[in-house]
């Protein structure tokens, strides 16, 4: 098996850029009721500002990545990070929800190189097993983001409101483009242009594999925001206070990280196409568990919070185990055309997260009831593709 690793930037910086779009999210989220009352809107209205950012997260990607094949990795990241400091100082000073709905796409375009540009330069690093290996330590590090983000978030709303985070947004842009000078260019030398996009694109949209495997990052995606979405005016319903939902971030955290660590140590002995089914299994059942949690004990605010926080623990460790698995595996056909196939690759995944997040806003429904059912409608919606990702791997290993 593969197992090369050629010369690159030094891990921990591609960890950090590759965070930082997450990180932006969680140090978000806490501020949503805050965003409804000081912009006058409803909380549906509110959670718009996280659908939107992923529409403009994958229009982001698509720019990115194809700006990555053509000019090379290093300078399209800094121009996204110049974009994305440049929303985060919108935000700042918006007069209105319209201005923070255009700050929020522009933070949310910047922030999208942070994904494809850099795992496309981990591809250019690493290959084989090695990739899957850097997937997963890559996951147990990002992990840290729910712990940083979310009580960061809520400390920072408490203390200054909504212009308090979008203040650490803009000095976060500073650090990331003085941290981004240390970049190599590992664009392959004497790679030729690549071929015309809509080549690629035809050839990307009919790989059942790319499908597939996009329906289930998106999946596992939404078991993670629809909780960031969701989970302040849950919460808030059951009597609990403010700060519940920041601390919660430490079970994230952990709950993430322990998936990636059983990810990490269960491919020693398991084909990753075993740990990406049974990550999927463990949501199913978690989110059926939640649903009677919350429907038994919704009388009882302590009791009902713990089985909510508990079940979802378990949705994030499904997480965790099986997002490094399908992004590894995702391109391994499309090596002399990374940045443009990541791109779409990622675009269907985005539009599917943004889908997801605006349907959730749309439909939302204050009632204990709604997150469990948000949860389980996801992870139902994941098997179907994971039987379809789980024929087609199969089909490949016996070519």
């Amino acid at each position: 098996m593969d197992t090369r690793k050629t010369a690159g930037p030094p891990l921990i910086l591609l960890m950090l850029l590759l965070g930082f779009p997450q990180l932006s999210e969680t140090i978000y989220a806490p501020v949503l009721p805050d965003i409804a009352r000081v912009f006058n809107v409803t909380a549906g209205q509110a959670q718009w500002t996280m659908s939107i950012y992923f529409i403009a997260f994958s229009a982001g990607v698509v720019c990115w990545g194809r700006l990555a094949d053509h000019w090379g990795r290093r300078p399209a990241l800094w121009a996204a990070l110049c974009c994305y400091g440049g929303g985060a100082l919108l935000a700042l000073y918006a007069p209105d929800f319209n201005v923070l709905l255009l700050a929020r796409v522009l933070l949310a375009f910047g922030a999208s190189a942070g994904s494809i540009v850099v795992q496309t330069i981990l591809r250019d690093t690493y290959q084989g097993a090695a990739l899957g290996v850097v997937f997963s330590t890559v996951a147990a590090v990002l992990s840290l983001s729910p712990a940083l983000g979310p009580p960061a978030g809520a400390l920072l709303a408490a203390a200054y409101g909504h212009t308090g985070v979008f203040a650490a947004l803009c000095i976060l842009a500073l650090l990331l483009l003085a941290s981004s000078s240390r970049l190599v260019e590992t664009k392959p030398v004497g790679q030729p242009p690549p071929p015309p996009f809509i080549q690629v694109a035809r050839r990307v949209l009919a790989d059942q594999q790319i499908l597939a495997s996009a329906v289930l990052v998106a999946g596992f995606n939404l078991l993670l925001f629809g909780y960031y979405t969701l989970a302040p005016f849950t919460l808030a319903q059951l009597g609990m206070p403010h700060w519940l939902f920041g601390a919660s971030g430490l079970m994230v955290a952990a709950a993430s990280a322990g998936g990636a660590w059983l990810n990490r140590h269960g491919l020693r002995w398991y084909l990753p196409t075993r740990l990406v089914r049974f990550a999927v299994l463990a949501s199913i059942a978690a989110s059926v568990l939640q649903w009677v949690c919350v429907s038994l004990w919704g009388s009882m605010p302590l009791a009902a919070t713990t089985g909510l926080l508990l079940t979802q623990a378990v949705l994030l460790v499904a997480y965790g185990c099986a997002i490094p698995n399908v992004l590894s595996t995702a391109l391994l056909a499309y090596r002399s055309v990374q940045g443009s196939a990541g791109a779409l690759f990622s675009l269907l995944y985005y539009l599917a997260i943004a889908g997801g997040l605006g349907l959730v806003g749309t439909l939302y429904q204050p009632g204990l009831w709604f997150q469990p059912l948000v949860m389980l409608v996801v992870s139902l919606t994941m098997w179907p593709a994971l039987r379809r990702w789980l024929m087609v791997q199969s089909a490949a290993v016996h070519q």
